[in-house]
């Protein structure tokens, strides 16, 4: 079987999702491209982006749909009605600034076909990173990073009424408050959670997040666990007091994960970007797409430790055709 070495993408491409549809047995991948949504497949994980099958779903038509650009961290999921559907967020003036999230929705069952721009969900603040959940009752969550002005950036969940329709009342569930979340310059009102993405596994429910900036060297995962209960209640999620996932290895600032199962859904894998160097001015540098198998301990808690390293050898996920 034919290895392969991080990071998967030639160029930056941060904040990545990556998803295995067992239907048209393609991974698919997105990642921030700044003006459009562009769509990735592959056959195999290892070059989801080398291989360049790729095609431009959305371009922003701001007089058109009220989107002028700067979409950020696209995720694919399936809604409750079986469509598949593009969350992101993106700029709704022509002056940089202030951007809301706004959904894509597919016109087949094909993710490599068309879309269509679907709507800009209410509420209408500052929010980004959206991911969804699908619950084993069939209802929906979406959680996203908003910001409030006397505290940074939040996570925040609400329930969706349907793919593309929030629930009128939102809860945030947590905001940095630990050391390793408040690394400088990321403190008070600069700081920041952001990235979340659903991982469940053996019955249990996690949210994988992301804390402080995404060039700071100190860009890390935390996790929080559902204990039961509402999962709009911010009371039945539990914050772990260390970090998940940090830097080593020669890359800096792994986060912005998702998640994702192997071909035959025994293993489950990461996406995340990193930078090739130390950052100690945390200005813009290149974040580059990687991708890693997960471990877990005993009780099922997810084990990642640290990036594996450009210079490793990995062997493909579980399952995935030669």
């Amino acid at each position: 079987m034919k290895t392969f070495r991080n990071p998967v993408s030639p160029f930056s491409a941060p904040d990545p999702f990556m998803t295995y549809d067992p239907v048209t047995g393609y991974y698919y991948a997105l990642f921030t491209k700044g003006k459009c949504l562009e769509i990735y497949r592959s056959r195999h994980a290892g070059s989801i982006v080398k291989d360049q099958e790729s095609k431009v779903i959305y371009e922003p038509n701001g007089e058109k749909d009220g989107i002028w650009g700067d979409i950020w961290a696209p995720e694919m999921h399936r809604g409750s009605n079986g469509k598949w559907y593009i969350y992101t967020s993106g700029r709704y003036t022509e002056v940089p600034g202030q951007k809301r999230l706004f959904i894509m929705e597919a016109l087949s069952d094909d993710p490599f076909g068309e879309w269509q721009f679907k709507c800009k969900p209410t509420p209408d603040v500052f929010s980004i990173d959206p991911t969804v959940y699908t619950a084993p009752d069939g209802r929906q969550y979406i959680c996203d990073s908003r910001v409030v002005p006397e505290v940074g950036q939040v996570l925040e969940i609400y329930e969706l009424i349907n793919p593309y329709t929030f629930a009128e009342k939102g809860e945030i569930l947590t905001k940095a408050e630990l050391s390793w979340e408040l690394v400088p310059p990321y403190v008070g009102t600069d700081a920041i959670v952001e990235g979340a993405f659903f991982l469940e596994r053996a019955g249990r429910l996690f949210i994988i997040y992301s804390a402080n900036g995404c060039w700071s060297d100190h860009y890390c995962l935390g996790v929080l666990e559902h204990m039961g209960g509402e999962l709009c209640d911010a009371a039945n999620w539990k914050k772990y007091p260390d970090p998940l996932f940090v830097y080593g290895n020669g890359v800096y600032g792994p986060g912005h994960a998702s998640f994702f199962r192997s071909p035959d859904g025994s293993e489950v894998w990461c996406a995340y970007h990193g930078m090739k160097e130390h950052n100690e001015t945390v200005t813009l540098a290149p974040r580059y797409f990687h991708i890693q198998k997960v471990d877990f301990d005993e009780s099922g808690y997810p084990v990642m430790g640290v990036p594996v390293g450009c210079e490793a050898e990995l062997t493909p996920p579980s399952g995935e055709r030669e």
